[in-house]
C-alpha cells in the first residue's frame, strides 16, 4: 500500500487539499450537536424561545457551508482519482512496452488487459474513494470522541472501548476477506483470458462449429469466479451484523449510564442528548469504515498484481554506457551461439557461428521449428543468446542503444500484423514524418500501390483489427511496403511472400531485388524460388547449421540441400518446410 500511496505524491496540492476540506467537515459537523445540546438546554428547557432564531441560523449557515465543502471534497477527490489511475495505466503500458519478448511467450493478452483496466480502475477507488473517505471518517471519529471528553469522560470511555473491539474485529475479518479476494483477481484473470482468446479466434471457432465448447469453458470459468465471490460475501456478511452490534450496545449503555446522570443533576440533558448525537455520528463513520473495508480487499489485491507486472525485470535493455554505431553498415556475426527459451527442454540453437557481411544476402531454410526465426529475432535483441554472442558491425549487441539498433532493422514477419488505422498510417508506422509521396513509392515497390488504389478512400481507407477486410497477401504487401519505408541497413524477411499467389510472388521478388541492394538481407523462405536469390544459404536443421554456400555450391554437392531441391521438384505442391520436415537426415560428406 506505501508504493500505491506513492502515485499520490505528484498530486500533493490536491491532496493537501483534500485534506483540509476533510477536517474542516469534520469540525463543522460537530456544530450539530452541540447547537442541538444548547437549543436543549437555553430554549426548551428555559422556555426562552426567542433564542431559537440564532440557534437555527447558525444551523443553516453551517450546513450551507457545509454542502459547499462537501461539493468541493466529491468533485476534487475523483479529480485525484483520475490523475492517478492515469499515472498507473500510463506506467504500466510503458514497462508492457519495455517488457521483452520472452515475457508475453507465456502471457495471455486476456489477462494483461485484466490488469491494465479492472486491476487499475480498483486502484482508483482505493485512493479516490477507500482512502480520502477513510482518513474522513477516521477523523470524524476522532473528532466527536475529542467532542465526546470535553462534555463527559465516563461517557467517553463507554464509546472508546467498543469502538476499538469492534475496529480490531473488523481488522481480522477482513485479513481473512482478503486472502480469498486474491483468488477472485487471478480468476478473473483467467475469466479475461478465456474471453480474449475466444474472440481472438472467433473465425476458428466457427470454421470448426465450436461454439458450445467455448461456451462451456467460459461458463466453468465464470462459475468458478461466481463460486469464489459467493464465498466470500457469505464470510462478511455472516459475520459483519455481529461485529456491527457491538457499537449499538455502546449506544444502549451511553442512554442508560448518561439517562442516570441527568436524573442525578451531574449532567444537563442537553449534553446528554449532544453526546448520543456525536454518538450517532461516530458510528455512522465507524459503520462506513467496515462497509469499506470490503472493497478494500478487492484493491489492495489489485495493487499487488500492479507491482507485480512493475516489478517484472527488463532483461533485455540499453546498457548504462551503450556503443552508438552512428550509420549502421549491416555487417552481421554469430560466435558459438546457442539459445533455449525458457519454457523449453531442449536449445533451439547450439553453436551457431555464421558471418553476413554487410550489403550481403542470405536465405535460412529448414523445416517448421528448426530455429530460423529464432535465429533472427536475436539479431534485433528480441531474445538475448544463451550463450555466445551476436555482433552487428564488430560490436556485441547487447552492447548497443536498443532503439537505435530496432530503427536500422525492418522486419516483415510471416504474419503481418496492422493497426487498426488507415493504411497509410500502417505503411508509415516506422516513420510516422514520412510523406505521402514516401508512402506511395514505399507501396509501389511492394506491389500494393494498384489494389490500395481500387479500395474506396485509397491510402485513408481505415483497416480493421490486425487488417481484417484485407486478404494474407495484400495484408503483407503492405507490411513490405512499411519495412521499404524504413529505408533499414537490414532486412529481415521472415517467410513474407507465404500468402502471396504466384504472380505477385514473381512482382516481389523482382522489387525486393531492389530493395536488398546496399543493404544486408535474412530471407527466411519456404519457397526455392526465393531462396535461390540469396547471395548464400544457410541450411538449418534442429537448430543446427548442417550447409551453407551458394545454391550453387549446395545444389553441386550432393547433400541435404540437393536431397530436399529434388524432392521439391517432384512435390511442386508443396513448400520448402513442408519438403523438409519430411526429409530424412543425411550424413554429411566430409
Amino acid at each position: 500500500m506505501k508504493r500505491l500511496i506513492g502515485f499520490l505524491k505528484p498530486h500533493r496540492r490536491l491532496v493537501i487539499w483534500l485534506a483540509f476540506l476533510t477536517l474542516s467537515l469534520a469540525a463543522l459537523l460537530t456544530t450539530g450537536p452541540i447547537v442541538t445540546g444548547a437549543i436543549v438546554d437555553e430554549v426548551i428547557a428555559t422556555q426562552q424561545f426567542g433564542l431559537l432564531p440564532p440557534y437555527l441560523a447558525l444551523l443553516l449557515g453551517v450546513a450551507i457551508v457545509r454542502a459547499l465543502f462537501q461539493f468541493f471534497y466529491t468533485r476534487d477527490r475523483e479529480r485525484l482519482g483520475q490523475h492517478v489511475v492515469t499515472d498507473i495505466r500510463t506506467a504500466l503500458y510503458r514497462k508492457l512496452l519495455a517488457l521483452p519478448y520472452s515475457f508475453y511467450d507465456n502471457e495471455q493478452t486476456g489477462r494483461l488487459m485484466s490488469r491494465i483496466t479492472s486491476d487499475v480502475e480498483s486502484t482508483r477507488i482505493f485512493l479516490a474513494f477507500i482512502l480520502i473517505d477513510s482518513i474522513n471518517h477516521v477523523t470524524t471519529v476522532v473528532v466527536m470522541l475529542a467532542a465526546l471528553v470535553r462534555l463527559n469522560l465516563l461517557l467517553a470511555v463507554i464509546a472508546i472501548i467498543p469502538t476499538l473491539v469492534s475496529g480490531v474485529a473488523l481488522y481480522l475479518l477482513y485479513q481473512r476477506w482478503h486472502r480469498i479476494n486474491r483468488r477472485i483477481h487471478e480468476q478473473n484473470a483467467v475469466v479475461s483470458g478465456v474471453l480474449q482468446d475466444s474472440l481472438a479466434g472467433i473465425k476458428v471457432v466457427k470454421s470448426f462449429a465450436q461454439e458450445q465448447q467455448e461456451e462451456d469453458k467460459y461458463l466453468n470459468a465464470a462459475q468458478a469466479l461466481q463460486k469464489l465471490h459467493i464465498e466470500a460475501n457469505d464470510g462478511w456478511y455472516l459475520r459483519y451484523p455481529f461485529i456491527g452490534a457491538i457499537p449499538r450496545l455502546m449506544q444502549l449503555a451511553l442512554i442508560v449510564v448518561g439517562g442516570i446522570q441527568v436524573v442525578d443533576g451531574v449532567m444537563s440533558l442537553g449534553t446528554l442528548v449532544a453526546s448520543i448525537s456525536f454518538t450517532g455520528l461516530m458510528l455512522a463513520a465507524v459503520n462506513a469504515l467496515g462497509t469499506q473495508l470490503t472493497t478494500l480487499g478487492q484493491t489492495a489485491t489489485a495493487a499487488v498484481r500492479i507491482f507485480e507486472m512493475l516489478d517484472e525485470p527488463v532483461r533485455i535493455r540499453t546498457p548504462d554506457h551503450p556503443v552508438h554505431l552512428g550509420e549502421m553498415q549491416g555487417d552481421i556475426r554469430f560466435e558459438n551461439v546457442t539459445f533455449k527459451y525458457a519454457t523449453a527442454r531442449a536449445n533451439t540453437l547450439k553453436n551457431i557461428t555464421l558471418h553476413v557481411p554487410a550489403g550481403t544476402s542470405l536465405a535460412v531454410v529448414g523445416a517448421t521449428g528448426a530455429g530460423k526465426s529464432t535465429l533472427v529475432h536475436l539479431i534485433g535483441r528480441f531474445y538475448d543468446p544463451t550463450s555466445g554472442r551476436v555482433l552487428i558491425d564488430g560490436h556485441d549487441a547487447r552492447a548497443l542503444d536498443l532503439d537505435e539498433l530496432r530503427r536500422q532493422i525492418g522486419i516483415v514477419a510471416q504474419d503481418s500484423l496492422l493497426f487498426s488505422a488507415t493504411i497509410a498510417e500502417n505503411i508509415a508506422f516506422g516513420r510516422p514524418d514520412a510523406t505521402r509521396e514516401q508512402i506511395e513509392r514505399a507501396a509501389r515497390l511492394a506491389q500494393a500501390h494498384e489494389f490500395i488504389s481500387r479500395l474506396p478512400e485509397g491510402y485513408d481507407t481505415s483497416i480493421g483489427e490486425r487488417g481484417v477486410g484485407l486478404s494474407g497477401g495484400q495484408r503483407q504487401r503492405i507490411a513490405i511496403a512499411r519495412a521499404i519505408l524504413l529505408d533499414p541497413k537490414i532486412l529481415i524477411l521472415d517467410d513474407s511472400m507465404s500468402a502471396v499467389d504466384a504472380e505477385t510472388e514473381r512482382l516481389l521478388q523482382a522489387a525486393i531485388g531492389e530493395v536488398m541492394r546496399g543493404r544486408t538481407t535474412i530471407l527466411i523462405a519456404h519457397r526455392l524460388s526465393t531462396v535461390q536469390q540469396a547471395d548464400r544459404i544457410v541450411v538449418l536443421r534442429e537448430g543446427e547449421i548442417v550447409e551453407q554456400g551458394t545454391d550453387a555450391e549446395l545444389t553441386r554437392s550432393g547433400g541435404y540441400y540437393q536431397h530436399v531441391l529434388e524432392l521439391q521438384r517432384m512435390t511442386a505442391s508443396e513448400s520448402m518446410g513442408e519438403v523438409l520436415s519430411k526429409a530424412p537426415a543425411l550424413v554429411m560428406p566430409e
